[in-house]
């Protein structure tokens, strides 16, 4: 049998038998008893548990021609399925035929040449070699940790070839490596590698002796041979480091912050890691005070726009990111050398670039125009709650809203049809909020659907909009139960069901069936690029066409964007008009424009560059409204453009979180640093401008106001796009190679997802399933996102990185015993950095005592179930409290900083209520799942002074009592479920700040309350802007 090939093995009929013996869960039990333990198998202790390990770690890019082969190899120690042996017998006979199968195992210990060959884009060649080399440590490393005798005379020689291989694949990554020259030093690389993987096989992976003297003569050639190709990469990089083309990849991401992290790291390194740099540490200095000096000479140039000086910046941003990779990797000293005189010639050169730039600027050579400052903070300047402008469409608005509320009493459909831009959504946004329209229908949806859609994220965002279910009980639940829910939370109901952005009619017979007709009056409203959508969808349905804007009804839109309520000067009024014909009657581009006007000088020369540049870029290409938009990206400070090209990164029509959005913008380095803020409030702010500039659009606010979801039109997602692969940015965001964001949770995280986690030395911003050990290596660690299912320990290594700033937790966490042990024993064990921890179970004295070690924490999300006195967070900002097994809280004191508060699932005193009530600066306050001890609630004149936002749930009280003066500056009040309560107090009719009343699920008589006070509002406050939403699940 010894004889027999793998084809003739996987002909034998014993194959299937195999299968189920790996499907057997007393294989593993078997493996070690009768292989591990048999002698005559093992070359030497720990021969097949090393075989083993290699089988665990074979990859399916890895592939061979016997398919069949890898999948027995590579399922050979997994379990358990459902198979009983028949006897041992059987079981012997079928393990030597998996043994013979190992055999075959030298198959992976050479580059697989049809992959290399081919190229292509999913595995290039030099990823190939990456996911080689990463084999091969690995199986390094397991023979280091099995240490045969015969390994003792050469571990010394067998870490340098480690080392070595390490190098090469740092190399892999560096810029050099990405430009061809006749040396080619891929070809050495593979050359050497497939020998590396020889000699590992030779020796570690065969049943013969091994001699050690024959073992240590091969791995001298072997290591002779890595220093040759370490020449060959030398030879390499002096060669393409003189060609014009060998410049680091542009990647239009010119923001500063890059240069500025660059040059901590470098401290870090000249003051921590001096024994990484011995031989070039004056080369490092020289460097940073060359970088602080370019720096430097940047910053004079950074408010001008001018093609020449954002090449500049460009070019400085990618050096950086170049240096960055080369210092966080520590390669060997000679390349470190080699790589950095490299780098202060082109950082020479930028600065020669710089010179002669100013030269040209002072003298007039070219004309450059200065970028509008804006030093305007998120506290400061917030996007309002503003009605979009709809100019030219009243008419249509009367219409179309008269369909939705009038008409047949069978299901219809009406829908909005025109051109990209044309402002079919605006429109029906307007209808969507009308006042007659919320009265009339019972229940609202909104959602989109785009070119490609998910019916089951549809159904979700319907089901969310028209039931009171939080987003984790819908994900739970399977299609089948989705769409039962979603049927019957419609049915008996009067409805409108807005589905934007729909493309083609086949979208609508896949899932309209789901949405019943009860003869009621019930609507869906689409938005269209195409006519036939409307059509074709039903006998009956109503088509509306919105078509392009007159002249006038441009300029008029232009003046109410740009002036607001104020005139036009009247020097502007005959190059404003000019402007706004120039638009071609395109909304859109009305807006857009308008907000490159608002920013610049209120001059008519100024207005003149505009009108000119938009006249050119008009009659440059057919594809005019994209020129136009165009525009307004060119007329972006440079620190906004890396964010805004950012959205294309992101699914069309895709509805982003501002709080995650902000934070992988920091986690890109986009955010440059400001004094007395943090580099999220800076990015919010970032945000907050491109909005004001009509690049992007609010999809959700905060219950303050603020922006809490934002999406981007299809056209400017469009050129997002189209400007990111012309600048190779989108490339770089996603790359692999230099990754500063690194999201696993949609991954397979096995063993090779742990070998790539290793090499991310750069990332800010992680999303992983679980904690690793690895991860104590990431310095620059900013945001940690764990998704766990389980409760999690916090290992003692996460609270001593210095950078981490947010832990996330799916599931919850606890602080391990480590943690306890330093928090304890060392009186200067301070952790300055924390500033948010979300879902952590807090369960004694001891974790208290770690949250003291905690002084800049702002946001903390907590189980509770001892804990009484919480003031000594006296930075927190944000809390939310669960408390446990029916926990009968205590009195509690909370920090007098304290902004937002949410407690679930309590039971406690009016006297608690009292204290949270008299918190100074308490604006968010949400009671949910919780009982009082008695049920009549009287607030007194001095609670709540502060308070904007009040949201009860499932709370137990009926009767509220509140004088005129409790909750002076409320803008919110929201009721869900609150069986229980009998009214509203009628001293809400008093606010003169309330905006909303929400009431879902309660007693008529609550409803009924909240409608006299918007009436009492209406006739004795004057406020017509008040809105009341109810709604009922069932008929009280």
């Amino acid at each position: 049998m010894a004889n027999l090939n793998t084809r003739q093995l996987l002909d034998d009929s014993k194959l299937s038998a195999s299968r189920l013996l790996l499907e057997n869960p007393d294989f593993e039990d078997f493996w070690y008893h009768e292989l591990m333990k048999n002698q005559n198998f093992e070359s030497f202790p720990g021969h097949a548990s090393l075989i083993q390990f290699a089988a665990l770690k074979i990859k399916p890019k890895f592939s061979s021609n016997d398919d069949q082969v890898l999948y027995l190899i590579q399922n050979l120690a997994l379990s358990p399925f459902p198979f009983q042996f028949k006897s041992r017998k059987d079981c012997k006979e079928l393990l030597k035929f998996l043994l013979l199968l190992l055999q075959e195992i030298g198959v992976f210990f050479t580059i697989p040449k049809q992959q290399l060959s081919k190229s292509t884009t999913y595995n290039p060649p030099d990823e190939i070699l990456d996911l080689f080399i990463d084999f091969l440590l690995h199986i390094l490393e397991e023979i280091l940790r099995i240490r045969p005798d015969f390994i003792v005379s050469v571990e010394g020689s067998i870490e340098v070839l480690q080392n070595k291989l390490g190098f090469l694949l740092n190399f892999l990554g560096d810029t050099p490596c990405f430009h061809p020259s006749e040396v080619n030093p891929l070809k050495h690389i593979e050359a050497v590698l497939n020998e590396c993987g020889s000699f590992l096989y030779s020796f570690f992976f065969v049943r013969n002796q091994v001699l050690a003297p024959r073992m240590d003569l091969e791995l001298s050639d072997l290591l002779r041979n890595f220093e040759l190709v370490e020449a060959k990469i030398k030879e390499h990089c002096i060669v393409v480091s003189n060609m014009r083309s060998c410049t680091t990849q542009k990647t239009a991401v010119d923001s500063l912050s890059i240069v500025d992290s660059l040059l901590d790291d470098l401290t870090h390194l000249l003051n921590h890691k001096a024994d990484k740099i011995v031989g070039v540490n004056d080369q490092i200095v020289t460097l940073h005070e060359e970088l602080i000096l370019l720096r430097s000479s940047l910053t004079d140039i950074t408010l001008q726009q001018h093609t020449q000086l954002e090449e500049l910046l460009i070019q400085t941003t990618d050096i950086a990111y170049e240096i960055e990779y080369i210092i966080n990797t520590f390669p060997p000293v000679w390349y470190l050398a080699l790589r950095l005189h490299q780098f202060m010639d082109k950082i020479k050169h930028i600065m020669m670039g710089i010179e002669e730039a100013k030269k040209n600027i002072d003298t007039g050579i070219i004309e450059v125009e200065n970028y509008p400052i804006e030093q305007v903070s998120s506290q400061e300047k917030c996007p309002l709650i503003l009605e979009d402008i709809v100019v030219g469409f009243d008419n249509k608005e009367t219409e179309i809203a008269e369909q939705l509320v009038r008409g047949p009493e069978h299901l219809q459909i009406i829908s909005i049809f025109g051109m990209p831009g044309v402002g079919k959504t605006t429109l029906s946004k307007k209808l969507y909020n009308n006042p007659s329209v919320v009265h009339h229908f019972d229940k609202r949806a909104w959602c989109v659907v785009s070119q490609t859609y998910n019916k089951r994220n549809i159904f979700t965002d319907i089901l969310r909009s028209v039931e009171d279910h939080d987003k984790d009980t819908i994900t739970q639940m399977d299609d089948e139960s989705l769409v039962e829910a979603l049927y019957k939370s419609l049915i008996k109901w009067r409805y409108l069901i807005v589905i934007d952005d729909i493309w083609d009619i086949n979208a609508w017979n896949d899932f309209g069936r789901y949405f019943p007709d009860d003869k009621n009056g019930s609507r869906i409203l689409f938005t269209t690029r195409h006519k036939e959508v409307g059509l074709k969808a039903s006998h009956h349905s109503v088509v509306n066409e919105l078509s392009i804007l007159s002249d006038v009804a441009c300029w008029e839109l232009l003046q109410r964007k740009v002036f607001q309520r104020e005139h036009c000067p009247q020097e502007l009024v005959a190059i404003g008009k000019q402007i706004a014909t120039n638009c071609q009657g395109l909304p859109l581009a009305v807006v857009v424009i308008a907000a490159i006007l608002e920013k610049i000088e209120m001059k008519e020369h100024i207005w003149h560059k505009v009108a000119r540049n938009l006249s050119s870029v008009i009659s440059e290409d057919p594809n005019k409204f994209g020129n136009i938009l165009e525009l307004s990206y060119k007329h972006l400070p440079m620190h906004l453009k890396p964010c805004f090209l950012y959205f294309g990164a992101f699914k069309e029509d895709e509805e982003m979180s501002v709080k995650q959005l902000t934070r992988h913008w920091v986690g890109e380095g986009f955010i440059k640093k400001e004094e007395g803020k943090s580099s999220e409030d800076v990015a919010y702010e970032y945000l907050v401008d491109l909005i004001d500039r009509s690049l992007i659009q609010v999809a959700k606010r905060t219950s303050l106001g603020g922006v809490k979801t934002c999406n981007v039109h299809d056209l400017l997602h469009d050129m997002c796009l189209r400007i990111g692969e012309q600048q190779n940015f989108l490339k770089e965001v996603k790359s692999f190679k230099r990754p500063k964001i690194s999201d696993w949770s949609g991954e397979y995280f096995n063993i090779s997802a742990l070998t790539q986690l290793k090499r991310l030395v750069n990332v800010r911003y992680l999303v992983i399933p679980f904690i690793v050990p690895t991860m104590e290596r990431f310095r620059k660690l900013e945001f940690l996102h764990v998704k766990n299912d389980k409760e999690v320990e916090i290992p003692y290594f996460l609270l001593e990185m210095v950078n981490l700033r947010h832990m996330i937790f799916k599931g919850y966490s606890r602080f391990s015993k480590s943690c306890s042990r330093r928090a304890t024993k060392d009186e200067i064990f301070q952790i300055n950095n924390l500033q948010s921890i979300s879902n952590l179970k807090i369960s004694n004295k001891r974790d208290e005592k770690i949250l003291r070690c905690l002084p800049n924490l702002r946001k903390l999300k907590c189980s509770i179930k001892e804990f009484q006195d919480l003031s000594f967070l006296n930075r927190l900002e944000s809390l939310r409290l669960t408390f446990r097994h029916n926990y009968v809280a205590h009195l509690i004191s909370f920090s007098l900083n304290l902004r937002k508060l949410s407690l679930l699932c309590f039971r406690m005193s009016w006297k608690q209520v009292k204290i949270i009530g008299g918190l100074p600066n308490l604006i968010v306050l949400k009671l949910r799942v919780g009982s009082f001890e008695g049920r009549q609630w009287n607030t007194t004149e001095d609670e709540f002074q502060k308070l904007k936002v009040l949201k009860l749930s499932w709370v137990d009280n009926r009767e509220w009592n509140a004088p005129s003066d409790t909750f002076p500056i409320l803008q919110q009040l929201v009721l869900r479920h609150c069986n229980y309560l009998e009214n509203i107090p009628s001293s809400f009719g008093e606010i003169p700040t309330l905006q909303m009343i929400e009431v879902h699920d309660c007693k008529q008589s609550v409803e009924e309350s909240a409608r006299n006070i918007q009436e009492e509002q209406r006739n004795n406050m004057g406020n017509d802007e008040l809105q009341i939403i109810i709604t009922s699940s069932a008929e009280h």
